[in-house]
Formats: structure tokens, sequence, C-alpha cells
């Protein structure tokens, strides 16, 4: 008797306690292809992006595959964390292919009933990650792994639950030359 209803709280609890109440939250699925070719996985490069919101705070994971998933790039639960003002979330994507990770500085806009990618930044380093991209939300829910998409839940209830910490003053002080 006892399993039924440990399996039953297992099923259900997920979407009880899931952190998301922004137009962020789902799972996010873009295609790039070369032009003239549309969702072909042998000749198109796929981004899929699992994101929870709280508030203007968002959290989440991605994955990206080169054409027929020849190199991947993906990080740990979460690997993208950043903040939303006015449809636009400016977020930190940390990329997992090399020791140490690349934290790379993403846009994400909602524009034309999708979501739209923008690197903001081209560190030295090893990762993938597209200079822009069309995502649109899946109707599929969540297109991760069951076990990493509870544990990337847990990590973002985590992140999202806990007090923002206080802005630090800004300075008019001169960045320094490099």
């Amino acid at each position: 008797m006892r399993l039924p209803i440990l399996f039953a709280l297992l099923v259900v609890l997920p979407c009880v306690a899931a952190p998301g109440d922004g137009r962020f939250s789902g799972a996010w699925v873009a295609w790039i292809c070369p032009a003239g070719t549309q969702y072909d996985p042998l000749t198109c490069a796929n981004l899929v992006l699992q994101l929870h919101q709280k508030q203007d705070r968002l959290c989440g994971a991605h994955v990206f595959a080169t054409a027929g998933a020849r190199q991947l790039d993906e990080g740990a639960a979460p690997s993208l964390i950043g903040n939303v003002a006015e449809g636009t979330a400016i977020v930190s994507v940390e990329s997992g292919r090399a020791a140490p990770p690349v934290k790379v500085q993403v846009e994400l806009k909602n524009a034309r009933g999708g979501l739209q990618w923008r690197r903001l930044d081209n560190p030295d380093g090893d990762y993938l990650l597209p200079l822009t991209a069309q995502l649109t939300k899946s109707k599929h829910g969540s297109l991760l792994h069951p076990v990493f998409a509870q544990k990337l839940e847990a990590s973002c209830a985590a992140i999202l639950n806990q007090a923002p910490e206080p802005a630090a003053p800004r300075q008019n002080a001169q960045p320094e030359s490099r």
C-alpha cells in the first residue's frame, strides 16, 4: 500500500512544487539550420532550454547539439542563472565542455510568441553556445531526462527561494585597463 502512495506523491509533487510563475518558465527548443533547411537533425543544430522563473529570477539548464549531435554543450543542474526585467532576462550560462567551465552572458527576450537568445560576450574557452537563436515553447513539457529534470527542479527551487542578495552600491570608479 505504501508504494502506490509514494509513487503518486513523486508524480504529483513536482507539479505542485515547481518553481515557475513567469513567462520564461518551461521547455524551449530551437533548430539552427543552414539556409533552405528546416528541422533536419543531420544538418541542423539544436538548442534546448529548461527554465524556471520565480518573480524576477531565472534558473535552468541548457543542452546544445551540433548537426548530427556530433558535439554537445551542456552544463550541470543548473547551468543557467539570471534576472528578468521588462520581458528580458540577462543570464549567465555555464558550459561544462571543459575544466574549468566557461561562463557566457546571454540575453533572453520574450518576442514574436517565442524566446530570442542572443549571446552577449565571447569569452575564451571551449563552448559551443550559439550567437543567436529563436526558441519556441515545447508542448511536451520537459525535454530532459526525468532524473536530470527532477535534480534541476530541486536545485532551482533552492536558488529561487533564497532571499535576493542586496545590490552592491555603485561607485563612479573608472574600469581598470587591461
